[in-house]
């Protein structure tokens, strides 16, 4: 039986359990991670945290609704069972109809009759650093040239000056982000740190000083790129390709995937793509049951 459970009655040993035994566990599923992005969170639950799904909500005007977090790419159903598509529509059916509009993205196993598919792409690097780097393709080797000849080199860097820098050069483009959203960042980032999951990079030359940075949080077997960019001078010298190179390398041999996090966007599909990363889609559900006069409301 699926059963709906509020935030206090969430039994959250059971919870992590469940998501670290799951055949499709990853880190924005762990209970501490919901708690910072979404404190509020709700489940469905089935049986004795047999399966599990969170259920992350707001409510505006006040009607209650379901929405993705930021820094969050995929939720969904988590369990033991590798088929789950029957699983997933039945959890689906259990969202209590209090929520007006569901607006969510489902993980990459929640694969089922009527979801949106969303790109995501992922890169093995159990193997040596030279045969992932034959893979690559003609985009990225050019760009690792250009660096290369312009004396990029790669230093670790706060966490904190990765939000910085992301957030000066690329938080006009990001669309919805705000400065409080950014202080949700950095005590996520702070917990990850002190966790060992965190792997926080800079790309610098010696004539410009910082042109890119990039946060990793690896966990389980991904390292997933969880936020990253460079600036106009990082981009003219290929920043961002040495820096992915340079990290991929240094996590190379590891039983671990790359998790680019995906992208709807060309250009950045294209980066991904150039390091020979294979397509792994995850799947967005919306349903929207309000009042056509509230039809509006995100």
């Amino acid at each position: 039986m699926i059963n709906y459970l509020k935030h206090t009655e969430i039994d959250k040993t059971k919870w992590d359990y469940c998501i670290s035994h799951a055949s499709n566990t990853i880190i924005y599923a762990y209970a501490w991670y919901l708690d910072i992005v979404s404190p509020s969170w709700d489940a469905l639950v089935l049986n004795d945290y047999e399966a599990v799904m969170p259920l992350t909500h707001r409510k505006k005007y006040f009607i209650s609704y379901l929405f993705q977090p930021f820094f969050t790419q995929q939720l969904g159903v988590f369990s033991k069972n590798e088929s789950q598509a029957l699983l997933v529509q039945d959890f689906l059916n259990a969202i209590p109809s209090k929520f007006k509009l569901i607006d969510i993205n489902l993980n990459e196993e929640n694969s089922t009759e009527g979801l949106k598919p969303r790109k995501n792409y992922l890169l093995p690097i159990d193997e040596g650093y030279k045969d992932i780097y034959t893979g690559y393709k003609g985009q990225a080797k050019r760009n690792l040239k250009k660096a290369k000849d312009e004396g990029l080199f790669l230093q670790a860097l706060p966490y904190k000056q990765v939000i910085d820098f992301y957030q000066k050069n690329k938080g006009k483009e990001t669309k919805g982000v705000k400065e409080n959203d950014y202080k949700t960042l950095k005590q996520l980032y702070k917990i990850c740190n002190k966790q060992n999951n965190l792997l926080a990079v800079g790309v610098y030359s010696n004539q410009f000083g910082l042109l890119g940075a990039a946060a990793f949080i690896i966990n389980g077997d991904r390292a997933i790129f969880h936020l990253g960019t460079s600036n106009e001078k990082g981009k003219k010298m290929g920043a961002m390709h040495f820096l992915m190179d340079s990290v991929i390398m240094q996590l190379s041999g590891k039983n671990l995937f790359i998790d680019f996090e995906g992208s709807e966007i060309d250009g950045i599909e294209r980066f991904y793509k150039s390091f020979g990363a294979y397509k792994k889609p995850y799947f967005k559900y919306r349903k929207n049951n309000l009042p056509k006069l509230l039809a509006w409301i995100k």
